[in-house]
């Protein structure tokens, strides 16, 4: 009986070190949510819609503010009550981007569209002072391309899904622009469109949340691309090409959607805040 009650006893003991840190897991947890909707809110954060959108208790959001206000990651405006992303917040997220670039963090993404479709993919890079889009990443199918694909040089807005599909979300000013500096299609030789019909082209793109191309800037290329966001509006898209002849496992609008829906989990990736192509 001694012994059993020995056995007990000892495992009773063992029992409050398990609690702290599930406690403590639970909280670091909490903390890294927090600091995501900080980073989401785009401004300034009550208790109560911390509360709200965590499912707190207003004392555990005031209790978790307060612990990241202590190491800089929070400023509260005393008038205001409001909380905001702290120095210690920027500094952090100052390193972390300028250690990650936007080609490694597309590549796993336009790999997975590769792998579906069997198709080349790459992600173009928005180039403002250009007007311009540059290929800076690309994944492969099993299908090979009989064209050649120019990565790292400045293409057109105008011509082609890639271009069309940053085009759609830039002002009006850069869209007459990147127009005028147009030539003639390098593929065909077609004249430009005039900005009626180009603008109809865009408020399309920007409906159905992708664009698509045939034989624009290579004779025998399809494109069919999604834009892709960062915090502070378009970066660039996805774009999978394909010979004209060639419709990977189904119709365009199939692909066209899950080509967006990749280009979104991009864009969140990136930091870019909500649905920007509303």
């Amino acid at each position: 009986m001694n012994a059993t009650i020995k056995k007990t006893s000892k495992k009773s003991s063992l029992t409050p070190a398990v609690e702290p840190a599930a406690a403590t897991t639970g909280t670091v947890s909490r903390v890294m949510q927090l600091l995501a909707l900080l980073a989401d809110s785009s401004g300034t954060v009550a208790v109560k819609q911390v509360a709200e959108q965590m499912q707190l208790a207003p004392s555990t959001a005031h209790r978790l503010l307060h612990l990241l206000r202590k190491e800089g990651f929070v400023e509260a405006a005393a008038e205001t009550h409001k909380y905001s992303v702290g120095p210690q917040f920027y500094r952090v997220a100052a390193r972390v981007m300028s250690l990650v670039r936007p080609p490694d963090i597309a590549q796993p993404v336009i790999q997975q569209v590769a792998d579906t479709f069997d198709e080349a993919v790459v992600f173009g890079l928005y180039l403002p002072e250009q007007r311009a889009v540059s290929f800076v990443a690309r994944a492969d199918g099993k299908q090979m391309l009989k064209y050649q694909i120019e990565m790292f040089e400045p293409l057109s807005l105008v011509w082609g899904a890639s271009g069309k599909a940053i085009l759609a979300y830039l002002p009006n000013d850069v869209v007459q622009t990147a127009l005028a500096n147009e030539g003639p299609s390098p593929s065909s030789g077609a004249a430009l469109p005039s900005r009626r019909a180009l603008t109809a082209e865009l408020n399309a793109i920007r409906a159905q949340g992708y664009a698509v191309s045939t034989g624009e800037k290579l004779p025998d290329a399809r494109g069919i691309a999604a834009p892709v966001f960062g915090p502070r509006g378009i970066l660039g898209c996805i774009c999978l090409t394909s010979p004209k002849s060639r419709l990977p496992h189904g119709n365009i609008d199939t692909i066209g959607r899950e080509v967006a829906r990749h280009a979104m989990t991009l864009s969140r990736a990136l930091g870019a805040p909500g649905d920007m192509t509303e």
